[in-house]
């Protein structure tokens, strides 16, 4: 769907976990028309792994995934079927109940797209977006499950660089407001305010520099009492070539009426390197400050 939700959201989401080193080999080929790929990952004792064919017969396209559990997913891709449009089947062989009939297509302004799945229980979702010109764009969602209707809407509206967007979901329950801007073409700012029962305010700050980037988030309850939550972000990519590090913060501070405050403070760090053919460590360490 082209409406957004809004760049910034407020939940946090930390690096977490003890050390761990991961190993990964993978390979990629392609001859005559046929992609073949795989990987393998060691995660201490244990090994999985799957490997992956591509081919185009005529204008159908077919996508073939073996994993370790012997599970092969296929997928049949249908290009010519609807006009300015895709048709596709796909699941899992062994489990017939996987399967998805997925269609979507394109005409003008607006856009369409549907998915029904599972035949023994179907669920069925659907989306459509309408482009009404001048940077405004309206949109909708639908699922259905066993009778069950769940559905949102939602507006868009860029006008010069300022990008605002209006969101109902959670079949009228929940409803968010954002606007984000570009301060130049590595800096982005942005505010929403979610509310469902009770209304939250959120400010995001992002910055893109030369291999790396910067993140921050800083929400609030929107009420007397003030309770920010600040997360911040950092993605150093060129210390080491091909090996991304990552520092993650996330510090909660409660100021209240009277004289008590409390604060905690959660820090986090991830280094993942990958290179082809060789192999892949990551080690995460958290360290709790309270």
């Amino acid at each position: 769907m082209c409406a957004s939700r809004g760049v910034f959201e407020s939940r946090a989401d930390l690096l977490t976990g003890g050390f761990n080193y991961d190993h990964k080999y993978a390979f990629d080929t392609k001859a005559n028309g046929t992609g073949v790929s795989g990987s393998v990952t060691q995660k201490g004792e244990a090994v999985s792994g799957d490997v992956k064919v591509n081919a185009t017969i005529v204008d159908q396209i077919i996508d073939l995934e073996l994993n370790q559990d012997a599970k092969a997913k296929v997928t049949a891709s249908f290009p010519s079927v609807i006009p300015n449009g895709k048709l596709s089947v796909g699941g899992t062989v062994q489990d017939l109940e996987s399967f998805k009939v997925s269609a979507s297509l394109v005409a003008g302004a607006l856009g369409l797209k549907a998915d029904v799945a599972n035949y023994a229980a179907p669920r069925a979702d659907a989306s459509v977006c309408y482009a009404l010109g001048g940077g405004v764009a309206v949109g909708a969602m639908a699922t259905v499950k066993s009778s069950a209707l769940a559905y949102a809407v939602a507006a868009q509206s860029k006008q010069g660089d300022v990008t605002y967007a209006l969101t109902a979901a959670d079949q009228f329950k929940t409803f968010k407001v954002s606007a984000v801007t570009a301060l130049d073409n590595k800096q982005t700012i942005g505010a929403e305010v979610t509310y469902k029962k009770t209304a939250t305010a959120t400010i995001g700050y992002s910055k893109k520099m030369d291999g790396h980037s910067f993140k921050a988030v800083v929400s609030n309850p929107v009420a007397a009492e003030v309770n920010p939550t600040l997360c911040v972000n950092a993605s150093l990519g060129s210390l080491i070539p091909k090996t991304t590090a990552t520092l993650s913060a996330q510090v909660d501070k409660s100021v209240r009426t009277q004289t008590k405050r409390n604060s905690n403070a959660r820090v986090s760090s991830r280094l993942v390197s990958s290179r082809p053919g060789g192999s892949c460590q990551t080690i995460a360490a958290p360290i709790l400050v309270g």
